[in-house]
């Protein structure tokens, strides 16, 4: 007689927890009702208890360092359990959970859970599990899907929201949009709806406050919707801002034919009532608008990061080129160095002949480095440098950018990377670019920032950290390897001088820009693997001083761009959304230009219009 020996399947964790809160040794669990926007518990508090979220939906945190503020790392649905990892681990709480919704949870003691763990081995079992798919889960599950659009000034919000549902269907999403009307609809509605679509608008004009009140508790995230040509009222958000567990995007709406930004210092103004973690300005009826904040919405958004590299920079203008002749629109916008001028030009949404008069103007046709100085800060007095800075971007602050945009500095006072997102935007460029003995640093509110690539040439991370959609780096670091050819002494200083040479400064100016610069292997794979289409140039011959190579370097960047587009096999603003990188296989240093010729082949060639 034989027996068939079944294997028994493993209990899933939800059922393995229901069992054990339903118990004898769950009796002592205790039911928590946390309103949305209050916290569970925050980083470093000590881990006492074990909790399964029965309904609503909780968010996990961490504090960026980088923007100083807390950035959402992951979701939790119901039957799911929270803060299992610190209790296992007898440490202290490493992130900060805030409820996103009306949530209801059952606490169990620290005691008990481990009672229970003894007599349970399914729960160990099932328990760990989680623990592991928590650990390896590359990409963190942090993608929310329901938004809320309150209105702080009198003008309609609504058409704007219904364009914006509209962008969103057409990326192949289910939009639901809620308004007054669902006011008082039970959680359990708000659950089933958002169950049925892909993303859920709440909707708020400026005096539905009632609504508002409970519209803000069911959400995921806030944008707040003011007329840019008022003034703010310094109380239009304090109530609001307390509910909301993280600070809310700002949009600033624009009267048609006003131009974006119009009133100087507006924008800050409105900044410092709202105290938004992002903002955008668009016109009341711009479908450019709508479209970009569906995108942003849906994960579809594009952020731009270019790399500094000196000369080599030049690359990324091709880059711009080619990217706006793929159509692939451009949502945030950061560099570093040069790159943050080049990222600058693509922010404030000059076309491809003005970018090409004004960076021709500023660096190319003669050298912004010879105005030649006593070395006791900086070999050069960097006055050229800021005449042209100047005349090229003038008054604009950087808040008032079309587009999204910071750049980076490095601050020696503090010994930490000085994020620029507000300001005049020429002082940022001019603190970005200052390399050590160069250039004279920058004293801003008594701190001394110098170049930001000093520090970090190549931001992807930070973008990463900005938006949730694709991230496209451009990246000429691999490139700066200091040629030994550039440290030849000029043997007749006559004819150095007669040809011009020296505009380029001495040798030592490139041995200053390679050692204020340098990056680890590490940090450089690190700020790569934050990237999900990277492009890298490699304009051979181009020395990091040598600004007369401006046309090789805009060529290698157009032709590398276009090489590396050519391999997707799906819409650039997709590729994050679906864990589609395209990433060049290629080591993280080459010594000089000869062993890229030598080691890669170049990429494919097409013509110039």
């Amino acid at each position: 007689m034989s027996s068939e020996h079944h294997k028994k399947p493993h209990p899933s964790l939800q059922d393995a927890l229901e069992s054990l809160f339903g118990t004898t040794l769950g009796q002592s669990a205790s039911l928590i009702s946390l309103p949305g926007g209050s916290r569970l518990f925050s980083a470093g508090d000590e881990s006492d208890h074990l909790y399964l979220l029965r309904s609503g939906r909780l968010g996990a945190f961490r504090h960026d360092e980088d923007h100083d503020e807390l950035s959402l790392i992951g979701i939790i649905r119901p039957g799911e359990p929270v803060g299992e990892m610190s209790l296992i681990a007898g440490t202290h709480h490493t992130s900060t959970v805030i409820a996103l919704r009306d949530s209801d949870l059952l606490a169990m003691p620290r005691e008990d859970f481990f009672d229970a763990m003894e007599s349970k081995p399914e729960l160990t079992l099932a328990l760990a599990r989680k623990m592991i798919a928590r650990a390896k889960r590359e990409t963190p599950n942090v993608t929310p899907n329901v938004f809320a659009f309150y209105a702080l000034s009198e003008q309609p919000i609504r058409p704007l929201i219904e364009r914006i549902a509209v962008q969103i269907r057409e990326l192949g999403y289910r939009v639901a949009i809620l308004d007054k009307d669902f006011h008082g609809t039970a959680p359990e509605a708000f659950t089933q709806i958002e169950a049925d679509n892909d993303y859920v608008l709440h909707i708020a004009e400026c005096h539905e406050s009632h609504w508002r009140l409970l519209s803000a508790r069911q959400v995921d995230h806030v944008f707040l919707l003011a007329d840019a040509s008022q003034k703010p009222n310094p109380t239009a958000s304090a109530w609001e801002k307390s509910l909301l567990h993280r600070a809310p995007d700002l949009v600033l709406l624009y009267p048609e034919g006003v131009a974006k930004a119009h009133t100087p210092g507006r924008t800050k103004a409105w900044l410092d009532v709202i105290k938004p973690t992002r903002w955008f300005h668009i016109h009341h009826h711009d479908v450019s608008g709508a479209a970009r904040i569906a995108r942003i919405v849906a994960g579809h958004s594009v952020g731009v990061v270019f790399s500094g590299g000196g000369a080599r920079a030049f690359a990324e203008i091709g880059a711009i080129q080619a990217l706006r002749e793929a159509h692939i629109p451009v949502d945030f916008v950061c560099g570093s160095s040069m790159g943050a001028i080049l990222a600058a030009s693509l922010a404030l949404g000059w076309d491809e002949a003005e970018i090409d008069t004004r960076i021709r103007d500023a660096f190319v046709n003669s050298s912004p480095l010879d105005d030649i100085v006593m070395p006791f800060i900086s070999m050069v007095s960097g006055a050229k440098v800021d005449k042209r800075l100047e005349k090229h971007f003038g008054e604009v602050q950087i808040e008032d950018m079309p587009l999204p945009y910071f750049c980076l500095s490095s601050n020696l006072t503090t010994g930490a990377l000085k994020v620029h997102k507000t300001g005049l935007l020429r002082q940022a460029l001019r603190a970005s670019i200052s390399l050590p003995g160069v250039l004279p640093p920058v004293v801003e509110d008594g701190e001394v920032l110098v170049d930001g690539a000093v520090m970090r040439s190549f931001p992807a991370t930070m973008m990463r950290n900005t938006h949730l959609g694709t991230v496209i780096g451009v990246d000429v670091t691999r490139a700066r390897g200091l040629d030994p050819r550039a440290l030849h002494v000029p043997k007749n200083l006559g004819a150095w001088f007669a040809r011009g040479d020296w505009r380029r400064g001495p040798p030592i100016v490139s041995v200053m820009m390679r050692s204020a610069t340098i990056t680890t292997a590490a940090d450089l794979a690190m700020s790569r693997a934050a990237t999900d289409l990277l492009i890298i140039p490699e304009p051979e011959g181009v020395e990091i001083r040598d600004w007369k190579a401006y046309d090789k370097a805009v060529e290698s960047g157009y032709q590398t761009t276009v090489a590396t587009l050519s391999q997707l096999d799906s819409p650039v603003t997709t590729l994050r959304k679906l864990g589609h990188s395209v990433h060049p296989n290629i080591p993280a240093f080459t010594p000089d230009d000869s062993y890229i010729a030598a080691t890669n082949a170049p990429p494919s060639q097409k013509t110039r219009k």
